[in-house]
């Protein structure tokens, strides 16, 4: 008998990062907290996230990829489900004064 693997699909194109925040917590630490959504009619692989740090101009003063098991998700995002979490992360700059984010869900 072949030893396969059936992976769920993947298709960036039907996961929607619906909400998110990024807040101070203390020090260097964070709170990222995000909500994706799949449009999809079947269970999707679940995306990687890009955490991108920006300054007052928008230029990007750090980058961060996220993979599933760092934020705790499970492997597959359910048909038209949703999946929420919260997220510690800890930033060093190197004095770069950050003034917003932005999230980008890929598959690595």
């Amino acid at each position: 008998p072949l030893q396969c693997d059936i992976a769920p699909q993947r298709q960036i194109a039907d996961v929607v990062i619906d909400s998110s925040s990024f807040n101070k917590a203390r020090g260097d630490s964070y709170q990222l907290t995000l909500a994706m959504k799949s449009k999809a009619s079947i269970a999707l692989a679940m995306p990687a996230v890009e955490l991108t740090l920006t300054d007052a101009q928008d230029q990007p003063v750090l980058r961060r990829v996220l993979l599933p098991a760092d934020m705790g998700a499970p492997s597959e995002l359910p048909a038209r489900g949703e999946w929420s979490t919260a997220v510690s992360v800890v930033v060093t700059t190197g004095g770069a004064r950050v003034a917003g984010y932005r999230l980008l869900a890929f598959y690595p």
